[in-house]
């Protein structure tokens, strides 16, 4: 097999072909544009888990997601729905801004129905329109404040399910390309990764959520705050790549102490080190991509305590990982 030409010595790259040279040239800086916006959407994952609170949270994320995917392609106006497991939106964000309900679920329905994001839900692909006067799959909406002349619509999968679609328009026609569909799609993976942690805390405390609504609103602040969980990224030898503060307070260390460590491992107790050994080796072998559990932990003042922990394998600049979150039990 032949060396790639990232991999080739200057005199070497020289010999290629200009036109060989060129397009790997391309290909490594659209890596390093999507490998930009992962660290954009992880960051912003990071950051919105330690300030925003039940809802608000995944709001965030989906603003955050309109803005990295407005950033790479220079899109003009986008939309954002997010997809329950029957294929209902549940939450969304239009091109237009703020509309009444009803008409909000009317415009939604209808593009669905019949339109672009309709054609990627069915077929669960990139749409591009480069030219939407020349394509039938655009829908231009009743009252629709600004003008489409290229289209791309993305879906955002975790694995096999459809977590949500993104639509980017642009005034000009043209304006979207295959680079830019395939620029998308390297940097979709990453989206679904901090929509679906956002939407899965939502759902995991939801109903924590409806009981502290019945009580004060100073005891309902203080259930949705987020300052409780501690949120981490675990390489596949089990060392810290990242843990908030909250982390090292649970577990009574130092933060440089608790990045230093070998494994997070050392920071389960005897009785249930095994049981964890366990959960983590099939989460990165792929056998059950979600680690949820219960053990005890053990700090560095050699005090047990309860952990409750959360986590999903992804890949991260190309290597799996688990992140996700734990908190005191």
């Amino acid at each position: 097999m032949s060396r790639t030409l990232s991999r080739l010595s200057p005199a070497e790259l020289l010999q290629r072909p200009q036109e060989e040279v060129l397009k790997e040239i391309e290909r490594l800086r659209k890596v390093e544009v999507a490998f930009d916006a992962q660290d954009d959407m992880l960051r912003s994952l990071v950051v919105i888990g330690q300030t925003a609170t039940g809802r608000l949270m995944l709001r965030s994320m989906l603003q955050t997601t309109i803005k990295v995917s407005v950033k790479l392609t220079d899109a003009h106006e986008s939309s954002l729905f997010l997809l329950n497991s029957k294929g209902a939106v549940t939450e969304s964000i239009l091109a237009r801004g703020a509309t009444i309900k009803e008409q909000k679920e009317h415009l939604i329905g209808k593009v669905l129905d019949s339109g672009l994001a309709g054609w990627v839900v069915e077929r669960r692909r990139v749409g591009l329109i480069t030219d939407t006067r020349k394509d039938e799959r655009w829908l231009t909406l009743p009252g629709q404040p600004y003008t489409v002349g290229s289209a791309l619509c993305v879906p955002i999968l975790r694995g096999k399910v459809l977590l949500g679609i993104l639509t980017l328009t642009h005034p000009n026609p043209h304006h979207f390309t295959e680079d830019s569909s395939e620029l998308m799609q390297m940097c979709a993976r990453q989206m679904a990764l901090a929509l679906d942690n956002a939407r899965l805390y939502v759902k995991e405390h939801g109903q924590k959520e409806q009981e502290a609504a019945k009580a004060t609103e100073e005891s309902h602040e203080s259930d949705r705050d987020l300052s409780h969980l501690g949120i981490y990224i675990v390489a596949d030898n089990g060392k810290f790549l990242y843990a908030n503060q909250r982390v090292a307070e649970i577990f009574g260390y130092e933060f440089g102490e608790l990045v230093a460590l070998k494994s997070m491992l050392k920071l389960v107790a005897t009785t249930h080190y095994h049981q964890v050994a366990e959960l983590l080796s099939q989460c990165f072998q792929g056998y059950n991509p979600i680690l949820s559990c219960q053990f005890k932990g053990q700090r560095k003042d050699r005090r047990q305590v309860d952990i409750e922990i959360y986590g999903t394998r992804t890949k991260f600049y190309g290597k799996y990982v688990l992140i996700g979150t734990l908190r005191l039990a």
